[in-house]
This record gives structure tokens, C-alpha cells and sequence, in this order.
């Protein structure tokens, strides 16, 4: 069905009275307005936490990633571009945040698993997790054993290509934004993102094989 003119005269509007509210926030808080602030925080501090928390693994490192991130979104509040929404600015900022806490931790916390080289045979899964899970493993309908088991594998995998899966699959970011935002070449996080959906492809398998044998 057509969207009719009322109804994107109706959005433009909302979107239009969104960005006008946001300008107002951002001027007062640059202003050392309190109440701003705070209406800034409560905006954004699940989309932040989220992100941390699928990056980092665990909820003392998601809070870390809030804390340091709002730290840093007002500390450079003055240097935001109006040109973009506020919300995309902070997500990058956090997502920076959360990389930078992971490569201090990288060697300490993290499971080796060994490198394989990229097989140019392999196809890529069509779809795989994003998209046949409504766009988010961790919300779906998979029971709470799987989605354990499954936000397990996703902490397991190497800290770069965890990076490029949450950021594409989970968070929605392009390839040339992960790619911006961690210093690699848009080929590299390709290939990153094909090595992590093989590596949860064939562990979801594995847990989808055991729940057979199991029911059996």
C-alpha cells in the first residue's frame, strides 16, 4: 500500500519536531544545563549498554563502555555536527569506547581459537543469523538455553571478528562504517564477518544436532 501525502507530510513532521528537540538539548547542555544532559543519557544509554554489552560480554564491561562513553559525549559535545543525528554520533563513540577497553583485555580474557585462512570456495551463508532471526539472534524466539549457548559463541570468537559481526549483524552498521570505525580495510571486515557467521553457523548446528539427539 502507497503511503499517502498526509501520512509523509505526518512523518516529516515528527522527524522535523525530533531534530528540533534535540538541537534544543544539545544547545542547553553546551550551556552546563543539567536537566539536558540527563535527557541526553536517558535518550541513548540502552542503545549504548546494548551495544556494550554484546561487545564486552558481560555487564561490568557494558557498564564501563556506558560510563566512558557519555564521559567522552559531553567532554566533545562541542565538536558534534549538526548534520547528522545525535544518536548515530554517540553510537560510534561507544562503539569506539568498547573497542579500545577490548584490545587492553585482548590476550587476557579472550579464547584462542586458531586462524584459518578464508577458503574462496565457501559461500557465503545467504541471510544467516540477521535476517532469518528478525534482524537480532539475541532478541528472536530461540529458547533461552540456545540464546545462551549462542551469546556464548559470539563472545568466544576472536575480539576482531566478534567486532565485525555485532557491528554488522546485530548493530546494523555498512561495512565501509565498521571499517571506518576500526581501522581495517572494507575487504578485511568482510572477511572478518565471513569467518564469524561460518565459526556461529556451524556451532548453532552443533546445538540444533544435540537438541535432536536429545529429544529423540
Amino acid at each position: 500500500m502507497h503511503e499517502t501525502t498526509a501520512e509523509h507530510d505526518n512523518e516529516t513532521r515528527q522527524v522535523e519536531e525530533e531534530l528540533s528537540r534535540e538541537q534544543e538539548l544539545i544547545a542547553r547542555a553546551l550551556e552546563g544545563d543539567a536537566a539536558a544532559k540527563t535527557q541526553i543519557v536517558l535518550d541513548h544509554q540502552q542503545n549504548v549498554y546494548n551495544l556494550g554489552l554484546r561487545l564486552m560480554g558481560d555487564e561490568d564491561g557494558a557498564e564501563c563502555v556506558l560510563q566512558d562513553t557519555f564521559l567522552k559525549v559531553f567532554e566533545k559535545l562541542s565538536d558534534f555536527r549538526r548534520d547528522s543525528k545525535l544518536g548515530t554520533w554517540i553510537h560510534r563513540i561507544a562503539a569506539n569506547e568498547a573497542l579500545m577497553q577490548l584490545r587492553k583485555k585482548k590476550g587476557k580474557y579472550f579464547i584462542p581459537i586458531v586462524e584459518h585462512p578464508l577458503d574462496s570456495s565457501e559461500e557465503e551463508p545467504p541471510g544467516f543469523v540477521a535476517e532469518t532471526l528478525n534482524l537480532d539472534p539475541l532478541e528472536s524466539a530461540l529458547n533461552e538455553e540456545l540464546r545462551r549457548e549462542l551469546e556464548k559463541a559470539i563472545y568466544s570468537l576472536p575480539m576482531h571478528l566478534r567486532t565485525a559481526f555485532v557491528l554488522k549483524d546485530l548493530e546494523g552498521l555498512t561495512m565501509a562504517e565498521i571499517a571506518e570505525e576500526t581501522g581495517k580495510s572494507v575487504s578485511a571486515v568482510k572477511a572478518n564477518l565471513h569467518r564469524a557467521r561460518v565459526r556461529l553457523r556451524k556451532r548453532l548446528a552443533e546445538l540444533a544436532i544435540a537438541d535432536d539427539g536429545g529429544a529423540a
